[in-house]
């Protein structure tokens, strides 16, 4: 709905508005008819959609979400990202904690420097200044 707020443009010239507004369109009507074609059959029971061990993952991934948001501007970027990084991969990934550790900062890194160097884009640096 914020596409509204953009200028409209004419038929014949379209502005801003029309690109992001079509987009949410169409994704809205293939929701929709995506919703249509999967209702449940009804044998179909809601308990078998996360299976007793897999709610305690769930729980621990949106968990670790929350907690590098909150700790995401104060920190930074980098070390917020390789936190949640090496908490998913050991927690949920199943990693040694070297792997963990490793694979986290290898990401966390190479994200940075993408957004940084080739996007252009200013990240929270944080307390590393970084």
């Amino acid at each position: 709905m914020l596409a509204l707020r953009l200028p409209g443009g004419t038929m014949g010239m379209p502005g801003p508005m029309a690109f992001p507004l079509l987009l949410g369109l169409s994704l809205l009507a293939l929701s929709i008819l995506l919703y249509a074609q999967s209702r449940p059959s009804p044998q179909f029971r809601y308990s078998h959609i996360f299976p007793k061990g897999e709610v305690l993952k769930v729980l621990f991934v949106l968990g670790a979400f929350f907690l590098s948001l909150l700790v995401f501007e104060r920190i930074g970027f980098v070390i917020s990202t390789f936190a949640l990084l090496a908490l998913l991969f050991r927690g949920i990934g199943g990693k040694t904690m070297v792997r963990s550790i490793l694979y986290g900062l290898i990401i966390s890194l190479a994200a940075y420097l993408s957004f940084y160097y080739l996007l252009a884009v200013r990240l929270p640096k944080g307390v590393l200044n970084f």
